[in-house]
């Protein structure tokens, strides 16, 4: 939908669309032998055999055009992968601990603030050095299934979009070689592919070549999904809700402390079964887990990286005796 509303852009004045667009959409006028065709077309059809639904005596039926229908033929493409998902729900007090004291640090530089979601980014980043299959792509070569096994990390980032109108939807645009940065390098390049997205100042080259995407609907309270995996890629995750668990929400904040419960986050990888095993996608998720619980320096590298005078925080068992 993105660069169908560009090419439309395009097509009734060019000099609206940026100069890269411009380029991109001559490029293609020029292989099509300028047709006219609309490069952002290809939707998949569904067969006349399956039986759809027809609408009642009350219903209103509204056609499926523009960014809906695009997404329409992504996800009927999806529908090619045989997929499985693997969930685990990961205790965040740590992670919300060390995320303070790091932006009581930024706030006394003026510097920005660190999101939950650029910590679970870089703790993906890290996971894959120790689970590069989640990285990998499946393809077909002369007709034989091959394995591509990828040398860099082009982490997609599912970034919601609203519209003038008060619609939404989603772009996904990737951080190329997000593996070779360091976390100061990785957030910086974060903030700039979020500002252009919502410009609408993304480079076409953008959005190829993701090789692994986080989505984070947890953002407006969901607390755990299986998002759709899309053709090119192994693995996709999504976060869900920081929070207590539902049956601790009405307690109180000492109560809550007391019995020393944590927030939890449940995350979820959905990946290419053809080439991923479920133990792989699990351990994975373990991988994550045991970095946002401090393990491997992570969060010492990130201390580091943005010169914090401090050292972090670190996970232990709580000990309260006679408690009760």
């Amino acid at each position: 939908w993105f660069v169908e509303y560009l090419y439309n852009q395009f097509s009734s004045n060019p000099d609206k669309v940026p100069e890269q667009w411009r380029k991109f959409f001559g490029d293609i006028a020029t292989k099509d032998g300028g047709n006219g065709k609309n490069p952002a077309e290809g939707l998949v059809l569904l067969s006349d055999s399956i039986p759809l639904p027809l609408p009642g005596e009350n219903d209103v039926l509204q056609i499926i055009a523009g960014s809906s229908e695009k997404i329409l033929g992504n996800m009927i493409s999806s529908l090619s992968i045989p997929v499985a998902t693997s969930q685990r729900t990961i205790p965040v007090k740590l992670l919300e601990e060390n995320r303070t004291l790091i932006n009581n640090h930024l706030k006394r530089l003026n510097k920005g603030k660190i999101s939950f979601t650029h910590l679970i980014s870089w703790a993906i980043l890290k996971a894959v050095q120790s689970m590069p299959v989640m990285n990998n792509a499946f393809t077909f070569i002369n007709g034989k299934p091959h394995v591509i096994k990828r040398k860099d990390v082009n982490l997609g980032l599912a970034i919601d979009i609203e519209r003038k109108d008060g619609s939404r939807s989603l772009i996904v645009p990737n951080i190329k070689n997000a593996d070779k940065l360091n976390f100061g390098e990785f957030w910086s390049a974060y903030e700039d592919l979020v500002k252009r997205s919502r410009k609408g100042a993304i480079d076409p080259n953008e959005f190829l070549g993701t090789t692994i995407t986080l989505t984070n609907p947890g953002t407006i309270g969901t607390v755990a999904s299986v998002p759709r995996l899309m053709v090119g890629q192994g693995t996709i995750i999504a976060t869900g809700a920081i929070q207590f668990n539902a049956e601790y929400q009405a307690m109180s904040p000492t109560t809550i402390s007391t019995l020393g419960i944590s927030k939890v986050m449940n995350i979820t990888s959905t990946y290419d079964h053809r080439i991923i095993q479920g133990a792989e996608s699990g351990l994975f998720l373990k991988e994550i887990n045991d970095l946002l619980l401090g393990m491997n320096d992570f969060y010492d590298e990130i201390f580091e990286s943005l010169a914090l005078p401090s050292k972090p925080l670190r996970w232990q068992t709580d000990y309260q005796p006679g408690i009760f």
